[in-house]
């Protein structure tokens, strides 16, 4: 189970931009009905299905969204890291979850009520602004990575995941995996056998070296290539 910890909102660092736009009583009445909680790598934050009370904002580590299938061949929707919301549609329609969250890393995270969250919302347009842009952000990634399942080739599609890993998840060069090579092939739309020959195929042609989970991108335009070739 998370552990809890104690922090304040007003003197946090890793507080979300969102929050720029409340002012001092509206942040005390958030920090009242938040909780900050650390997980364990592996560990389920939310889960499918389950009643969607809280919003929770990412502060430390790695969480991985995925949708749970009966066939258990999971859909992975994407990777957040600090600092982010986890927009969940849920609650705002039926307050359910309708994807897991689960830790790849040491992770910690502020839970806040939904009440609260939606109070300021609606008495708050510029706070509601604010989330509804990180909200859009969120769903034009999906849409390109939708675009990208249905338009490209395994090639294509793992430069893609490749590219995103190093710029936008781990933002270095090289860098460790924390996630495994089924969740690589999940986030790039194909089974763990065909990832890991075109992540072979990609070593031959010393595009990348990968040692353990050491990953290093020796050649980001013929990556960029790859990508855009499909």
């Amino acid at each position: 189970m998370g552990k809890l910890i104690s922090t304040n909102c007003m003197a946090c660092r890793s507080r979300s931009d969102v929050f720029n736009a409340l002012g001092v009583e509206e942040i005390q009445r958030v920090d009242c009905q938040r909780v900050s909680i650390h997980y364990n790598p592996g560990e389920i934050i939310f889960k499918q299905g389950t009643p969607c009370n809280n919003f929770i904002c990412i502060t430390s580590g790695l969480v991985k969204l995925y949708i749970e299938h009966e066939n258990s061949h999971n859909v992975i929707l994407g990777l957040i890291r600090p600092i982010n919301y986890i927009f969940e549609p849920g609650a705002f329609v039926d307050q359910r979850h309708h994807f897991t969250a689960v830790a790849s890393e040491e992770t910690s995270a502020c839970l806040i009520d939904a009440s609260i969250m939606q109070e300021l919302m609606r008495s708050n347009p510029e706070f509601a602004t604010e989330y509804i842009n990180k909200v859009s952000i969120q769903a034009i990634d999906l849409l390109k990575k939708i675009s990208s399942y249905s338009q490209k080739h395994v090639f294509g599609r793992m430069a893609d995941m490749l590219i995103y890993l190093q710029a936008n998840i781990y933002k270095d060069n090289p860098f460790d995996l924390t996630i495994s090579r089924q969740d690589l092939a999940d986030l790039s739309g194909m089974t763990k056998e065909s990832a890991i020959r075109v992540m072979k195929k990609f070593k031959d042609e010393n595009i990348i070296t990968l040692e353990g989970n050491r990953l290093e991108i020796l050649s980001l335009a013929k990556l960029e290539a790859i990508s855009k070739n499909g």
